[in-house]
């Protein structure tokens, strides 16, 4: 018994002076795992520049999809209904009132006709309808269809941040229907849920579906009282978004020559059950992502579906394994010892082809190997830029004091 306590207590002993000899490259480790928490969570709320090497995706989401591991993706919970073929010519003025000829909207009478059906027969969960309502776009059916968004609910319709409606009334049911790009970042990467007070449209449709919503505390935001996300960097499936899928099933539906033509209420009625109904441009409205072109009104769904499967909010295990991993980084920063010597595969190895290729290896490979381990097994990913960054930063400043001494 007496030297179990010995051998225990020299143990605590060694754990101790190794913990004093580190006490300063301990507590500086500790501050960096403190800032780089809070930074990246700053960076990945961000729609645009978060450094995600869409081509990685790609070939994991390629690769998931043979594996098998690819997220199940069936749209089985969702009803598409494509306006891309129901166009109507109207007339069209120049911002001083001037007719300069005629232009082309969605057939409003159409998109009457399918609302009311809709509303009457009431087997769907929810209406996504992914068409602008601008001002200055008008059309002989629009006060009775606009009167009939106004009486309904579980419906939200598109808008824009820099768009006026044609119906004041409208900004009841209007939510943001975008996503941001640049010159240099075309690709859609991130969709982004909350602009100041006016929620997108998945967010808004969540918030009348489950009563949660997201709240923005500075640059903070929170859901249903947890830390959350406001920007989400969205799965997709690797296969395309076409009108049939590979058994000849119809993907999505045309308005005019599909649902109004030859479905009857009682079929309509069937088809709709359950489902939240996006009603877009399939065909036109598309954005180019890591995995292919996707329809406006298919993101919109995978923002929503991320919403509700409570993908937004900060997982509390997540956080503690990016703690932990930048610590150990942090910390290793201080050695003289490369990424190389602290792995005994390599450690040992003979090979100078390998030694020498493994002398380019930094810690920012380790935190590319994260995210892609993170993506391909649990469909979540972080913005590596800030934490890469910052540990080349560190690593220069300690040998800069190192050569000073």
């Amino acid at each position: 018994m007496m030297k179990r306590k010995k051998t225990t207590r020299k143990g605590k002993n060694a754990i101790t002076r190794w913990v004093l000899d580190r006490k300063t490259p301990i507590l500086v480790s500790v501050g960096n795992v403190i800032a780089l928490l809070v930074l990246t969570y700053v960076l990945n709320n961000q729609p645009l520049f978060t450094g995600e090497n869409l081509n990685m995706f790609a070939w994991a989401e390629l690769l998931k999809n043979k594996t098998g591991l690819s997220e199940k993706t069936d749209y089985k919970d969702a009803l598409f209904i494509n306006v891309s073929y129901d166009k109507q010519l109207i007339d069209k003025n120049d911002d001083m009132g001037m007719p300069v000829g005629n232009t082309d909207i969605t057939d409003r009478s159409k998109l009457l006709n399918i609302l009311s059906r809709l509303d009457s027969i009431g087997q769907h969960r929810y209406i996504i309808l992914d068409v602008r309502f601008e001002k200055g776009y008008d059309s002989e059916a629009d006060s009775a269809l606009f009167a009939k968004l106004k009486g309904m609910n579980n419906i939200t319709i598109a808008s824009h941040k820099d768009i006026e409606l044609a119906d004041s009334a409208l900004k009841k049911k209007a939510a943001i229907s975008d996503y941001a790009s640049t010159i240099v970042a075309t690709n859609f990467t991130r969709y982004k849920y909350l602009y100041d007070s006016q929620p997108s449209m998945p967010l808004y449709a969540y918030r009348e579906m489950t009563g949660k919503t997201i709240t923005r505390h500075g640059f903070l935001y929170t859901c249903d009282g947890r830390l959350c996300h406001n920007s989400a960097f969205l799965n997709f499936p690797a296969k395309a978004f076409s009108e049939y899928d590979e058994s000849g099933n119809k993907t999505y539906y045309n308005l005019g020559s599909d649902i109004l033509e030859s479905y009857s209420d009682s079929d309509l009625a069937v088809l709709t059950k359950d489902k939240m109904v996006f009603i877009g441009d399939m065909t036109e409205d598309v954005h180019d992502t890591y995995s292919g072109l996707k329809p406006g009104s298919v993101i919109t769904y995978h923002a929503l579906h991320s919403l509700l499967n409570g993908k937004h909010l900060v997982s509390r295990v997540m956080t503690a394994l990016l703690a932990l991993l930048f610590f150990i980084i942090s910390l290793s920063l201080f050695s003289h010892r490369s990424l190389a010597d602290r792995i005994p595969l390599f450690r040992n190895s003979r090979s100078r082809a390998v030694r020498f290729l493994l002398s380019f290896a930094g810690y920012a490979l380790v935190l590319y190997i994260v995210v892609a381990v993170l993506y391909f097994f649990f469909d979540t990913t972080i913005s590596i830029i800030i934490p890469s960054l910052y540990f080349a930063i560190q690593k220069t400043i300690i040998n800069y004091k190192r050569t000073k001494i």
